[in-house]
C-alpha cells in the first residue's frame, strides 16, 4: 500500500485497516509522505499518540512532565510549529489548511482541559473528557484534515477546482452578481490564484522537471491573459461582449487547454508510478 492510499483510507474512514496494512508492509516508503517539510504520516501518528500520552499521565504511569499552559498551545508541537512556519508559507491560500489550523488549535485546548483535570486530581473527569466529547471530535477532525491536506498537496485537486470556478466568478462579476473587486492587473497574472500558487510551490517541487509541467505552466499563464482581457472588456462597459467571450473564442479554448494539460501531467505521473 502506498502513502496516497493510506491517507485515502483515513479519508474514507478506513484508517485502522489502512494503518495496519501500511505498517506491516515490508519496506513501506514513508518518504513519500513528506511534503513541504512535513512528513504527514509521522504527523498523523504523533497526533494520535496524544491520547496514549494523556492516558498514561492520568493513570500515573507517565514519566513526562506535561504542563497545561504548553499542551494547550497549538504552536509547541511539531505539527503546530510547521503550521506556523513552512505550512503557512506553502498552503496559506488553502481553506483546508485554515480549517486544519483552527481544529488543531481547538484540539490542543481540549487536551489542555484533560491535563488540567488530571493535575487537579479529578481522574474520573479527565478520563471522561479524553474518551468522549470535544477531545475525540477535535482529534478525529485534525486527522481527517491532515489526510486531506496530503492528498490535495499530492495531486493539486484543490488548485484545479479553483481554476474551474473562474468562469462562474467572471460571469457573476460581469452580471453584477458578485461582491468581488476583481482587477485586470491581478486576474491577468498567473501567480496569484490557487493553481498559480501550486504551480510555483508544491507542484513545481514535485513535477517541475517534467515536460508536461512546463506545458501546463505555459497554458495557465495564457489562460490568465485571456481572463484579464474578458475582465477588461467588462469593465469598459461591454458586458454582452464579455459574456460572449466567456463562451466563444480564446478564453474557453485556453481554459480547456489548461484542463487537458492537468490531465496529461497526472496521467503521466500515474504511468510512471505503475
Amino acid at each position: 500500500m502506498g502513502m496516497l492510499d493510506w491517507f485515502k483510507g483515513i479519508m474514507q474512514g478506513e484508517d485502522k485497516s489502512a494503518a495496519a496494512s501500511a505498517s506491516t508492509q515490508p519496506g513501506a516508503d514513508e518518504k513519500g509522505a513528506e511534503v513541504a517539510g512535513l512528513n504527514f504520516k509521522t504527523a498523523v501518528d504523533a497526533h494520535m499518540k496524544w491520547k496514549v500520552r494523556l492516558e498514561a499521565y492520568i493513570n500515573g504511569t507517565s514519566t513526562e512532565q506535561l504542563k497545561v499552559e504548553v499542551v494547550s498551545r497549538d504552536d509547541q508541537c511539531p505539527l503546530g510549529k510547521w503550521i506556523y512556519d513552512m505550512g503557512g508559507e506553502k498552503f496559506g491560500y488553502s481553506e483546508t489548511f485554515f480549517d486544519m489550523k483552527a481544529h488543531h488549535a481547538h484540539f490542543h485546548r481540549c487536551a489542555g482541559e484533560v491535563l488540567a483535570a488530571a493535575q487537579a486530581g479529578d481522574t474520573a473527569s479527565a478520563t471522561k473528557l479524553l474518551q468522549g466529547g470535544d477531545y475525540i471530535k477535535a482529534s478525529e477532525r485534525v486527522k481527517m484534515l491532515l489526510a486531506r491536506m496530503f492528498i490535495l498537496a499530492s495531486d493539486g485537486k484543490e488548485a484545479i477546482d479553483s481554476h474551474l470556478k473562474w468562469k462562474a466568478r467572471l460571469r457573476d462579476y460581469i452580471k453584477g452578481e458578485s461582491r468581488e473587486n476583481l482587477r485586470v492587473e491581478n486576474v491577468s497574472r498567473d501567480d496569484m490564484c490557487p493553481l498559480g500558487y501550486w504551480l510555483n510551490g508544491i507542484g513545481g517541487e514535485r513535477f517541475g522537471n517534467t515536460p508536461a509541467f512546463s506545458v501546463l505552466k505555459s497554458r495557465h499563464a495564457h489562460f490568465h491573459r485571456c481572463a484579464g482581457e474578458v475582465l477588461s472588456i467588462a469593465q469598459q462597459g461591454e458586458r454582452d461582449k464579455a459574456l460572449q467571450m466567456l463562451e466563444h473564442g480564446a478564453y474557453p479554448d485556453a481554459s480547456q487547454q489548461v484542463a487537458a494539460a492537468v490531465v496529461t501531467l497526472f496521467d503521466g505521473q500515474k504511468k510512471a508510478a505503475a
